[in-house]
């Protein structure tokens, strides 16, 4: 045997593995890739929750219109008694109304119109959880508690029973409202508050209202989209509010409640302390300050009755000729406020002309 041969030919061992300077530059560039392939996931996951609520809110609205054009009327945001111990209570938001529209017909037929939404016969069906009444990116949502993340068009506020007047307007803060700045406020006689009246420039300004559904007539007021005299297309519907959502604290907080602060949204107060004197109009504070789009993200379920939501930039909205669409939370305060009002027109004139 030729030992040398042998010799010549032996193995030097190589190393096959990694060192500790390439697996620690591997790593830097997969978390490198990971940090760069994150924010754009995060991003398509924000779109596609932004487009489904977007479709839901679609989807309402498209019921809205068939519930108005099988009555002929727009429905009241929300349904009182009209004070009265016989009939005083809450009886129920314009979701009831429009529950045959969202394939919910179940529901519907077993609701007891004669009763409260807060009488036991009422309650375990508000409770329940419909899909189409929330946006997936509203993070507040409780299963089973009857959600809701949209809300209707209320104008500047809503009425209420201030003493012994009844149908009072009043702001979304509950100020009291001398819209054509007489001094008259609050007054139990609208002939006796002028013409327009405070209650007739309220009318003008918004689109859906609560009604007494129970006892005397007080509050019948509502519109036809006849009625709508500035244009379907140019006539804010519905819009998103993720702080109308269920609250532990309220008696009965869900989609079936008829609060003005959890069926509707409103513009800023474009009077100074709710008094519409010469010089006091500014139609900028529409969406400015508490009452601007997305400023009451932090505020308690229902306390910022205002739009609200968790896209970037602003919310989904829709009009009364059925189209959708994204509304910038930077919409000049005149532009909102006209948006909002079906009568805009009718205000020329007055100290609230737009």
């Amino acid at each position: 045997m030729n030992y040398k041969r042998m010799q010549s030919k032996s193995v030097v061992p190589t190393n096959a593995g990694y060192t500790i300077v390439e697996l620690l530059v591997a790593t830097a560039v997969i978390s490198l890739l990971i940090g760069l392939t994150l924010p754009a996931i995060q991003t398509a996951r924000n779109s596609a929750r932004q487009a489904q609520c977007l479709n839901r809110m679609r989807n309402l609205g498209i019921a809205l219109l068939q519930n108005t054009d099988t009555a002929q009327r727009f429905p009241a945001c929300g349904y009182f008694g009209d004070g009265t111990p016989a009939t005083f209570g809450q009886y129920r938001s314009w979701i009831v109304d429009i529950l045959p529209y969202l394939d919910q017909a179940n529901i519907y037929n077993q609701w007891d119109f004669d009763l409260s939404c807060k009488d036991p016969a009422n309650i375990p069906l508000a409770g329940q959880h419909i899909a189409v009444l929330t946006c997936p990116s509203d993070h507040s949502v409780i299963p089973g508690k009857g959600n809701l993340s949209y809300v209707l068009n209320g104008g500047i506020g809503f009425t209420a029973q201030i003493g012994s007047v009844h149908n009072c307007p009043v702001d979304a803060r509950g100020r009291r409202l001398d819209l054509n700045g007489n001094g008259v406020i609050c007054h139990s006689s609208t002939e006796d508050d002028g013409a327009p009246s405070d209650r007739d420039l309220y009318f003008y300004m918004g689109l859906f209202y609560n009604e007494t559904w129970k006892g005397e007539v007080r509050a019948d007021r509502h519109y036809t989209m006849a009625g709508i005299t500035d244009g379907a297309s140019n006539t804010l519907m519905i819009s998103e509010n993720i702080r109308t959502g269920y609250d532990p604290k309220a008696w009965t907080a869900n989609w079936s409640s008829p609060s003005p602060f959890l069926t509707s949204f409103y513009i800023g107060d474009p009077c100074v302390n709710g008094r519409c004197t010469a010089g006091n109009v500014d139609y900028n504070l529409a969406n400015s300050g508490s009452a601007a789009i997305n400023a009451g993200l932090e505020q308690p379920e229902g306390r910022a009755p205002f739009p609200n939501s968790l896209h970037t930039g602003g919310v989904n909205a829709g009009y009364c000729d059925g189209h959708f669409s994204f509304l910038s939370e930077k919409i000049d305060g005149k532009v909102y406020a006209a948006l909002a009002s079906p009568q805009g027109q009718s205000l020329a004139g007055t100290l609230l002309e737009q």
